[in-house]
């Protein structure tokens, strides 16, 4: 099971951020750089327009080609990255912007590089500022979404997943390489849509069809909607109850 959903989301034909982008925003503009070391091509983040809305989209983007792939790092972002983020997510609350996350990473970039610039920090003051959000935040799993690298930007008030999409602590053949068992992993570590829907943490599956980007276009539109009419003292709670109830249903299985 795992096995297909990993060759579909890995396939060079699989839907980008890039491709989200460029069929359900307008007017949209790239912002570069952390102020700090320098800009992190794996993530694009920006602000655009959905159905005329101003949004701040952060996305991360592996590539289709061998060379796209190269040059986002297989779309492993860097602490310049998650800096980046975090300066348009700070902005995004000062006016009052709702925050749109794109998430394909098979983790934070784990070089010398990175952990000499303060990639754990990093990490962490993403987490902790997108909890903070008085302003609506929504997450959408393109692919794979593992470890911190991907919990950065899932702190969030809304989780959307396409229907072959993985959300864990880390790739199944990095779970496979640590954990020694007979019986299947995922019984033990749900990571699939289908199994983190049923326990409280996905709000809606996507399905993979050839309206997929209608799909995604409504959904988002929908939550936000949703989203407009609670408050942003609110929106904090909101996030923090989604994860504690998250947690207390997984201690049971």
């Amino acid at each position: 099971m795992l096995k297909d959903q990993l060759n579909k989301i890995r396939a060079v034909d699989h839907i980008s951020a890039n491709d989200v982008i460029n069929s359900i925003l307008t007017n949209f503009v790239e912002i570069h750089g952390d102020r700090v070391t320098g800009d992190d091509h794996a993530l694009v983040a920006g602000i655009g327009l959905l159905a005329r809305r101003p949004v701040t989209v952060l996305a991360i983007n592996r590539g289709q080609s061998p060379q796209e792939r190269q040059r986002f790092n297989g779309g492993m972002v860097a602490s310049s990255g998650y800096r980046k983020a975090r300066r348009l997510v700070l902005a995004a609350q000062r006016f009052n912007r709702p925050v749109i996350s794109l998430i394909d990473t098979p983790g934070a970039d784990a070089s010398v590089s990175s952990e000499n610039h303060g990639q754990s920090q990093a990490i962490a003051d993403m987490i902790d500022t997108m909890g903070q959000l008085t302003v609506p935040n929504v997450a959408v799993f393109l692919g794979e979404g593992h470890s911190g690298g991907a919990l950065a930007f899932a702190n969030a008030n809304r989780i959307l997943m396409l229907e072959n999409a993985l959300f864990s602590v880390a790739s199944p053949e990095a779970v496979a390489a640590i954990v020694t068992t007979d019986h299947d992993i995922s019984d033990d570590l749900p990571m699939t849509a289908t199994a983190l829907k049923k326990l409280g943490l996905v709000d809606q599956i996507i399905a993979e069809d050839d309206q997929l980007i209608s799909h995604l276009r409504r959904a988002l539109q929908q939550h936000l909607e949703q989203l407009d009419t609670v408050s942003g003292q609110q929106l904090v709670q909101q996030r923090q109850h989604k994860f504690i109830q998250f947690l207390a249903q997984w201690r049971r299985l």
